[in-house]
């Protein structure tokens, strides 16, 4: 809790928590670079499960750059929320599942990227793996996003000077 009440001590926690605009633009980054990341790796998952069969595997490559823009607005801007309120995220356990199922569910979308559109590109079959692996992404990115949105009401502490309160 000391390195948490030092963070809050800081001039960006201070900032974030204190200026009228900051942690609603910080919210507001956070929610788009979400959506593009979770947005991709979900239209990657669902295509690779079949549905929009008519459309060609190798054009949701494309999704890609959004996906890794959407990581990068949702790190910077996700870093900054946790500057703000350190000990509210870090001593809820809600935050650390809504990471492994991200993370996770960004690591099977890279592995179906790197093994089944090379299929997809020479018209090969996808292999069944392929499918598992974007149901279980799909299930990872919707958990993650579940994960996310209860962060608002399964913290028990606010700030590092709290008595936890189970």
């Amino acid at each position: 809790m000391e390195a948490l009440g030092w963070i809050e001590q800081t001039r960006l926690s201070a900032f974030v928590r204190e200026d009228f605009y900051a942690y609603f633009i910080l919210l507001i980054v956070h929610a788009w670079g979400m959506a593009f990341l979770v947005g991709g790796g979900v239209a990657v998952s669902l295509r690779v499960l079949g549905v929009a069969s008519g459309a060609r595997m190798e054009r949701f490559a494309a999704v890609f750059p959004f996906m890794g823009l959407g990581a990068a607005m949702a790190i910077v801007s996700g870093l900054g929320l946790l500057a703000g309120y350190p000990a509210k995220a870090l001593t809820n356990w809600v935050f650390a599942l809504k990471f492994l199922c991200l993370i996770s569910a960004a690591l099977l979308i890279w592995r179906i990227a790197r093994d089944a559109f090379p299929l997809a590109a020479r018209g090969e079959p996808l292999p069944r793996r392929a499918k598992w692996l974007a149901a279980a992404a799909l299930a990872l990115w919707l958990g993650g996003v579940a994960c996310g949105k209860l962060l608002l009401y399964t913290n028990h502490v606010l700030f590092s000077t709290d008595r936890w309160v189970p």
